[in-house]
């Protein structure tokens, strides 16, 4: 086989490990551990060495791999320049890579941008970067499935289903419910419902809040905690939550160090999600063993069969007071385990399963 990269290109050093650029690295702007887990697991298991994401870093060395999340997060821009900006920039970072022999990995969390502003340049956002992808990993099979109907180009790269792994590791151990009670202000034995993570338009929070104040349950109450994406949101949020004491929100970003006392309240954690394929927030309330209510949309019903029904309830439709009552009902009545079953969902598994795509595509064409 020739070697077709450009002279100018570094080469790779044979021996070394599998050299890696990760995007997002070991942070994120939201905060979410997936990336670091993920990244620090394969470090751990397998002769991989992972660099996190900087402006300039694929122009400055070479890779085996550039494993990507989320690159068609820019198309969210809601500013036209920005967009246009970021996304130019970044097919032009892959075009080079490739040039170089670096072989581009997408892991297909979605099928498209969360708030899509941009349409034509989202049409030309698809149509440069599929053909440049060396493999895919979907977090289940539903997600590949639709991926591969969507982008037929996927069907002829390497593929594998790596699902989300759990939390339990990333954060501080869980508390007890009477105690994280007792420091949130929380009565110890009211039913209390939980949304908790980043918030979006597309998760519901504003429907959620006035479907649960047509929820004729006076003891009941609605914690709402996370930061939402613009200024806007967070004050429609709080007009859906006036003048109704049973609504707590905490609209900021949750400390790590805050996260289980804050999980421990919950009875049940709803995820009302207009649009949903996967959910980190799901994985996130069954790695603190709280049961999760979520609409029966995208992989949801493939982690529920997962878990057990137990632990994941789904429902058709739009969520309603009847809906989340009998969730609520569920929540508290129903037998299940002390701890929810996450346990295959460990890092060092899920890493070595990522490693093996990785020499997938590395070998594809060769």
């Amino acid at each position: 086989m020739t070697d077709d990269r450009p002279a100018e290109c570094p080469g790779p050093d044979p021996g070394r490990p599998l050299n890696v650029l990760g995007w997002p690295g070991f942070s994120s702007e939201n905060g979410n551990p997936y990336t670091r887990l993920l990244y620090e697991g394969m470090e751990a298991e397998a002769n991989v060495e992972v660099d996190g994401f900087a402006r300039f870093e694929p122009l400055r060395q070479r890779y085996d791999v550039w494993h990507v999340h989320w690159p068609e997060d820019f198309l969210s821009y809601p500013s036209p320049t920005a967009a246009y900006f970021y996304v130019m920039a970044e097919l032009l970072l892959f075009a080079w890579a490739r040039l170089c022999g670096t072989k581009l990995v997408w892991t297909v969390h979605d099928l498209g941008p969360h708030e899509s502003y941009h349409p034509r340049l989202e049409r030309l956002f698809w149509s440069l970067f599929l053909p440049m992808v060396d493999g895919i990993i979907s977090l289940s099979e539903t997600a590949r499935d639709e991926a591969c109907e969507r982008f037929p180009v996927l069907r002829s790269v390497p593929s594998a289903v790596v699902p989300h792994g759990h939390y339990r590791t990333a954060y501080p151990a869980p508390v007890p419910k009477a105690e994280a009670r007792r420091r949130f202000n929380l009565d110890p034995e009211v039913p209390v419902a939980l949304f908790v993570g980043r918030i979006r338009p597309y998760k519901n929070v504003v429907p959620l809040i006035q479907t649960f104040r047509q929820w004729e349950s006076p003891e009941a109450r609605l914690v709402v905690a996370g930061n939402p994406v613009s200024d806007d949101l967070a004050e429609r949020i709080r007009g859906a939550a006036e003048r109704d004491l049973r609504v707590c929100t905490d609209l900021r970003f949750i400390e790590e160090e805050t996260m289980p006392a804050l999980i421990a309240t919950a009875d049940l954690v709803v995820l009302p999600y207009e649009t949903i394929m996967h959910s980190g927030s799901a994985l996130l309330a069954l790695s603190f063993d709280r049961p999760v209510l979520v609409p029966d949309r995208g992989a949801m019903t493939e982690l529920q069969e997962r878990v057990g029904p137990g632990w994941m309830r789904t429902y058709t439709g739009e969520l309603t007071p009847s809906v989340l009552a009998e969730g609520m009902r569920w929540a508290r009545t129903t037998d299940r385990a002390g701890r929810a079953p996450v346990e295959d969902l460990d890092w060092s598994r899920l890493a070595r399963q990522t490693v093996a795509l990785y020499r997938r595509a590395l070998t594809a064409h060769d």
